[in-house]
């Protein structure tokens, strides 16, 4: 059986609190106890000094009756037995006990209090009273009367302990009764706040539950800057980032399936290409050689596309993989773009397209980047520009100095591209129009490779392009 945290703070603090109750009702009950005991020998003391000063005094009168009858209103008043008791330990008078009974008192000098009192002037004792069979407290002092010669020798108060433990009980009765009230009234904040505190735990524990359900959308609405409203936030950024990392591996995962579904299409082409021209030949082998010639060049032009397909799929993955990396030096980008300029022109004049550098003048401006993987962005953008362009066509390659870069452009005079087809040319088999980009040997993957080479250099590929004009991509580089 679970038992809820709730359940357990509230138990944890009500045994604590009541332990605590318990022991500071014991202390304090024993410490009113004794103060309560001082308290009276004082003033039993301080009465014994009262009677001290009235027997020595004419207060009382000179005859014995009247003194006695004195003695037992005062003592009758004052709540407390007076005795008064002689040097050899006969008792004179007792407030408790008529005249005539005196005589069958036993004596009083071996009393505890008396023989303390002989001592130290003061004596005290709580013990069972052989007269009146109670227990009592007693307090004895002894009497010098000024020097004076006196029958008198001790004078000794006593008090029914009874009436001292019904006070005892009235405090302890209100102890217990406070500290009941007490543990009540705490019970109540300590459940109240227990609830508190749980509450944002219980939070959790319900939006845990529907996230194992597979509702990633729930987060934890707990506000506050103590540990859990910190656990909390965390919990929120995990999911956040949970959430992502899942939309993403989803994303992967149709991209995945996407591009191997691609890649099949895109692979079976040439291959069964391939595969029917050679059977051609093999179920023709008596041919003539005009057409068998045919035949062969064909199956060579399907076999470099196939080449160039596996090499762009080999350059993609390597690149998002990581594994194809950067070397950054610096460079001329005039001297690196003539260069360019001059290994496209055959492919150019070939396609009746002109193609020459924009920037006349060498301004010997340096960039940094990877040359070798910036080649292959300006060899896939030029041969776009030149395969895609019209007759008597035109495409620049040139630069553009900028305050801290430089500004790298390939513009063409093709057909152009439309609008909604600009967003999406960068993604991998993405092609505007499909049976061109087969009929000139596109893969579909170069502008991705483009794509992911620039974004490498932290930079963007940005495309502008108008039907009938033509088009222009451009990226920024550093300028060292």
């Amino acid at each position: 059986m679970n038992i809820s945290l709730r359940k357990k703070i509230i138990f944890l603090v009500l045994s604590l609190l009541f332990i605590v109750t318990l022991a500071a009702s014991v202390i304090s009950t024993m410490e009113i106890q004794r103060y309560y005991k001082n308290r009276i020998v004082d003033q039993m003391i301080v009465q014994l000094d009262e009677v001290e000063y009235l027997l020595g005094t004419q207060v009382l009168g000179f005859h014995d009756s009247t003194r006695y009858n004195e003695l037992a209103r005062y003592a009758d008043h004052s709540r407390h037995r007076l005795t008064l008791i002689d040097s050899t330990g006969i008792v004179l008078f007792d407030s408790h006990v008529t005249m005539d009974s005196l005589h069958f008192l036993e004596n009083h000098l071996n009393r505890p209090e008396i023989q303390m009192a002989l001592k130290s002037d003061i004596g005290q004792n709580q013990r069972k009273s052989a007269t009146l069979n109670h227990t009592m407290f007693y307090a004895a002092k002894l009497y010098k009367n000024g020097g004076k010669q006196s029958a008198i020798r001790f004078i000794r108060l006593a008090l029914p302990i009874e009436e001292i433990e019904a006070v005892l009980n009235t405090v302890r009765w209100k102890i217990m009764l406070g500290g009941g009230i007490a543990l009540i009234l705490i019970a109540v904040v300590s459940y109240l706040i227990a609830s508190r505190l749980t509450y944002p735990i219980h939070q959790l524990s319900t939006v845990a539950e529907k996230i194992k359900a597979g509702n990633y959308d729930e987060r934890f609405d707990v506000s506050g800057s103590d540990e859990i409203g910190e656990l909390a936030d965390l919990l929120n950024d995990m999911l956040d980032k949970l959430k992502y990392d899942l939309i993403r591996m989803k994303k992967l995962e149709e991209m995945r399936s996407q591009f191997l579904g691609n890649v099949s299409h895109e692979l079976r082409t040439p291959i069964f290409s391939v595969q029917g021209y050679l059977e051609t030949l093999m179920e023709n082998p008596g041919a003539e050689q005009k057409k068998q010639q045919k035949f062969i060049k064909k199956a060579y032009r399907q076999a470099v596309r196939l080449n160039n397909l596996l090499t762009d799929l080999i350059d993609i993955s390597r690149i998002e993989s990581g594994e194809m990396k950067m070397t950054f030096n610096p460079f001329d980008v005039h001297d690196w773009l003539h260069k360019m300029v001059m290994d496209l022109k055959e492919t150019a004049a070939e396609q009746s397209v002109f193609i020459k550098l924009a920037n006349e003048k060498n301004e010997h401006v340096k960039v940094l980047g990877d040359r070798e993987r910036l080649n292959q962005v300006i060899l896939n953008l030029a041969t776009n520009a030149i395969k895609y362009n019209k007759i008597n066509g035109q495409v620049l390659l040139g630069y553009t100095v900028l305050r801290n870069k430089v500004e790298i452009y390939v513009s063409d005079t093709g057909r152009g591209i439309e609008k909604e087809h600009l967003t999406r040319i960068f993604e991998r088999f993405y092609r505007v129009d499909k049976e061109r980009s087969r009929e000139v040997g596109g893969t579909g993957l170069g502008l991705a490779i483009v794509k992911h080479i620039i974004e490498a250099h932290d930079s963007t590929v940005y495309v502008e392009s108008e039907i009938g004009v033509g088009s222009s991509f451009s990226f920024r580089l550093r300028k060292v």
